[in-house]
């Protein structure tokens, strides 16, 4: 019956109700989420309030810990207050610092003003005068600190007379520690009277008692004792938690916050308790409850009035539209509803006149679709040509054959590439396949045969290698591979193959070989060199004797000399043979240059004993790490250093050098010679090429082998040139590439 009644209620009231019923519970939502967010905040807000308070708090300790420091290292920069510790003469130090002392007690809190000297012993104790002698440093850290590191330390901190803010400073006479200055303030009720005057709130500090120390005992409050709960104290100590928490004091709501507070050493021993009223937060949160709930119901007002309007609104537009309908259901088809705005309704009626417009077009549409048929098949056909011709293309240009034959092994295609690979056009091969098997090497030319028969018999794919003969006469070495391709029914059957030209392939393994070849051969000469240092050793040994125990004007002793100065030729031909042949494996580390240049030049300098030859070393810092290998680069640098001092005039300076040049490091080296020819450069890297230097020894004098040295720089992905300067001057220019840079290209410049 109720149902039937809801029913039969108008458009515009099954409007209005829900809408009501949707206003009312969206604005006590509304009421009841901003209030509770208000109270939130307010409650956030308090409790940042009371944190702040904690740190402020400990800010003031800092502080006071600050001035007390800042007093006791002024009275330890007194010089007669030294002197006075310094000799140990205690009623000089009280008449100077007493006065000091009574003004500090009376104006500043000062408490403790206490003198100790080596090691921690008790001095003078100006608020105790009486008590003295007594040893500090078990129960003091701040003294054991400042006797460590030189340097005043404070904090809070127990002492004979009690828990305060203490600070300590070292008293220095002539630079020397001869004692230590303590500065004392208050921690108790003053403190935190003082506090509570500034910003209204009680607070007290409590220390660890019991057995355990997780007891509260009170040390000083501003307030009537409330004992703090147990589990708040036990979690502060135990955990350096800071807590907030709300409190009922009698009939008085309050909010407290709870932290550690701890000494010198960082030790936990005790807890701060800083408490606020809640007055002042509860009523604000009452006046706002008020004004959230009045401005609620005046929502709920204006929501009913707006849901009242647009419900009639709604439905009149709704009977105009009904009336459009029933003219057009009528057989009315010329007419259009009215779409006067952009609502559900007026879309409809769109709609509406948009199916009408389009039944109208329909017939209109059918005749232009089948006058565009035959458009479309016509661009569909040149598409798909232009795809064909696409493929074709593509097919003709690739760098390998692509072939087609059918069943009996005809080919039916082939692309240009032929004329690449074969040395022939494809027409010269279209047909049999005797045409192609005629370029076949002999002796490939009955396995390829028998292998295509097979995979044209069993429809299998053809994968296989063989020489093709081009026309000029080489060999091309082929990798060819089919595959067989038939049509849905199975009937028709044809192969599509590619053929590639693999004779780089097959070069490198070539080379491959050669170089297993190369080194049998290194192998070979190692073997041989040994064999042949043997006897020389011996032929040399022999000559030596011989000429030792001739006379000198015998022609025996000069003949032995002769045979001797030759053996040491040829020992140094054999050592420099297998340094060249022998494969030299490069180990690159990051490394920096300067000082393995240094070392090297050092070691030049070592067994340089001519006078007249002088070695300038000149290092830029801004190189840095290279990529090296140390004993082989160290090994290049020192051969091209010997070969330098042998080649140099005298008197004369070897100048090294290195520089940063953009993304490379530069060793240079610089040198005066006797005589320098084009010839000389252009040799200079030749192996087992040897000269006159000049030595003074009347003996042929073989300058040092360099060859390998340029092998060594340039397998460090380096360069090294050379130069002529006048002078004449020989300039040796190695380019090391830095870390991340590129290798350096060798480019060999002689002027």
């Amino acid at each position: 019956m109720n149902i039937r009644r809801l029913n039969d209620l108008s458009l515009k009231w099954k409007l209005i109700i829900p809408f009501l019923f949707l206003a009312a519970m969206g604005a006590s939502a509304l009421f009841l989420v901003s209030y509770r967010f208000q109270s939130r905040l307010i409650h956030l807000d308090e409790e940042g309030r009371l944190r702040n308070l904690y740190q402020v708090f400990l800010n003031d300790i800092a502080f006071k810990k600050n001035m007390a420091l800042s007093l006791a290292q002024l009275s330890a920069g007194n010089p007669e207050v030294a002197k006075a510790l310094a000799h140990k003469d205690r009623e000089r130090l009280k008449a100077l610092t007493l006065p000091v002392f009574s003004t500090l007690f009376n104006n500043f809190g000062v408490r403790q003003f206490h003198f100790h000297v080596l090691p921690g012993v008790s001095f003078l104790r100006l608020h105790a005068p009486d008590r003295y002698g007594d040893d500090l440093l078990p129960h003091r850290p701040t003294i054991r600190k400042v006797l460590e590191t030189g340097k005043g330390v404070g904090g809070i901190e127990w002492g004979a007379t009690g828990l305060s803010i203490r600070s300590v400073a070292p008293v220095l006479r002539d630079r020397r520690l001869i004692g230590t200055v303590e500065m004392g303030l208050s921690l108790g009720k003053p403190l935190l009277e003082e506090f509570k005057t500034f910003y209204g709130v009680e607070i007290a500090l409590y220390l660890r008692a019991g057995p355990k120390g997780e007891e509260a005992r009170v040390f000083a409050a501003t307030f009537d004792h409330f004992p703090p709960p147990s589990e708040t104290f036990r979690k502060v100590v135990l955990t350096d938690a800071v807590v907030v928490r709300p409190e009922i004091w009698g009939k008085k709501q309050t909010a407290a916050i709870y932290g550690p507070l701890k000494d010198f050493s960082g030790k936990t021993i005790g807890a701060v308790r800083i408490v606020v009223d809640r007055g002042p937060t509860l009523e604000l949160l009452q006046r706002y409850a008020l004004t959230a709930a009045a401005l609620g119901l005046l929502g709920l007002i204006i929501s009913v009035a707006f849901v009242w309007v647009v419900a009639v609104l709604y439905t009149r537009r709704i009977q105009e539209v009904v009336a459009g309908a029933e003219a057009i259901a009528a057989g009315r088809r010329n007419i259009r509803l009215p779409a006067k705005s952009g609502d559900e309704l007026d879309i409809m009626a769109r709609a509406i006149n948009r199916m009408l417009t389009s039944l109208d077009a329909s017939e209109l549409r059918l005749k232009e679709y089948a006058r565009n048929l035959e458009e479309t098949v016509e661009q569909r056909t040149r598409s798909l040509r232009e795809s064909e011709r696409t493929y074709r293309t593509l097919v003709e240009n690739v760098p390998l054959i692509v072939y087609m034959t059918d069943a009996e092994g005809r080919t039916l295609f082939l692309n240009r590439a032929t004329e690449q690979i074969f040395g022939l056009p494809p027409e010269a091969l279209n047909g049999p396949f005797e045409k192609w098997s005629a370029h076949i090497h002999p002796e490939d030319r009955g396995r390829v045969l028998e292998e295509r028969r097979k995979s044209l018999q069993e429809r299998k794919e053809l994968h296989t290698e063989y020489r093709l003969i081009h026309p000029n006469g080489h060999w091309v070495y082929c990798l060819d591979h089919a595959v067989p391709v038939t049509d849905e029914s199975k009937e028709h059957f044809r192969m599509d193959g590619i053929l590639i030209d693999v004779t780089a392939q097959k070069e490198l393994q070539k080379k491959s070989l050669q170089a297993q070849e190369l080194e049998t051969l290194r192998q070979i000469s190692r073997r041989l060199a040994h064999e042949l240092r043997n006897p020389l050793t011996a032929i040399g040994g022999l000559a030596r004797r011989l000429a030792a125990v001739c006379e000198p004007q015998d022609a025996r002793a000069e003949k032995g000399r002769l045979i001797f100065q030759e053996v040491r030729k040829v020992e140094k031909i054999l050592n420099a043979m297998l340094a060249f042949i022998s494969p030299q494996e490069v180990v690159l580390k990051p490394r920096p240059l300067n000082p393995l240049v240094a070392r090297t030049v050092e070691e030049i300098r070592k067994i340089l004993t001519d006078p007249d030859l002088v070695l300038s070393l000149k290092l830029d810092p801004e190189v840095g790490e290279v990529l090296l290998d140390e004993d082989l680069f160290e090994k290049a640098l020192a051969a091209l250093l010997e070969n330098a001092r042998e080649r140099m005039d005298r008197p004369g300076v070897l100048e090294i050098m290195t520089q940063k040049e953009r993304a490379t490091a530069v060793v240079r080296l610089n040198f005066p010679v006797v005589t320098l020819t084009q010839e000389d450069l252009d040799h200079f890297f030749f192996p087992f090429i040897g000269g006159n230097g000049t030595s003074t020894d009347e003996a042929e004098v073989c300058l040092p082998d360099v060859s390998l040295s340029r092998l060594i720089i340039h397998k460090h992905g380096g360069s090294i040139q050379i130069a002529q300067e006048p002078g004449p001057r020989m300039q040796l220019t190695i380019r090391l590439p830095l870390p991340g840079g590129e290798d350096v290209m060798d480019t060999k410049s002689q002027s």
